[in-house]
Order: C-alpha cells, then sequence, then structure tokens
C-alpha cells in the first residue's frame, strides 16, 4: 500500500519542474527569449517522456520560434537534469507553450459582456 500522498509520477513531475526551473535561474541563458516561466510538467506513466509547459512576458519572438528554440536546447536541459535528479533514466523533454491564461482572459471578457 501507498502511504505517500502522491504518486512517483506527481513527486517527479514537482521535482523536474522545481528543477528546470533553477535551471534557467543559474546555468542555461535563455533571456533573449522573453520572460520565460515553467508553469506545468506532464510525465508518462512509465517515466520516460516529459511534457513542459512554458508561458511567455514579453515575448521578443513568436511563441512558435520560442518554443522551437526550447526544444534544441532538450540536450542541455537532460545533461543538466542528469546530475540533478535521481532517477533511472532521464526522461525526453518536449517543451509547449501554455495558453492557459490566454483562456482565462478570454473567458473573462465573455463573462464581462454577459
Amino acid at each position: 500500500m501507498n502511504n505517500k500522498p502522491f504518486s512517483r509520477g506527481e513527486r517527479v513531475e514537482k521535482q523536474l519542474l522545481k528543477v528546470v526551473n533553477e535551471l534557467i535561474l543559474h546555468e542555461i541563458d535563455i533571456r533573449k527569449l522573453g520572460f520565460i516561466t515553467f508553469s506545468t510538467v506532464k510525465v508518462t506513466s512509465d517515466l520516460k517522456h516529459a511534457n513542459i509547459f512554458f508561458s511567455v512576458i514579453n515575448p521578443s519572438r513568436t511563441v512558435e520560434s520560442i518554443a522551437k528554440n526550447l526544444n534544441e536546447l532538450v540536450p542541455l536541459f537532460r545533461k543538466s537534469l542528469s546530475r540533478t535528479i535521481k532517477l533511472k533514466t532521464v526522461p525526453t523533454l518536449k517543451f509547449f507553450y501554455d495558453d492557459s491564461f490566454e483562456q482565462f482572459q478570454k473567458i473573462n471578457e465573455l463573462m464581462k459582456k454577459i
């Protein structure tokens, strides 16, 4: 029986999110892309793949090009993660734009019109 409050996948997601955010503060410079924050990490049940969702404030490029640039940095992220995270294998990473804030704004505008 699992006595821990969260599943292993949820714990790995939280740890990955924390480490990736620390990496952009201390090791990997992505300031040229705009002010990027990583909001959510979703890992597969076998912990081999992780989707990392980001949002951008004042982007200096299009969201598509920022996602492309982040996905080009995956080997650097994985190398840094391998030194930090204690897993059998470091998950493959894929970055996706998180448009939930924009969706919230659209819904909010619709609610104001009602």
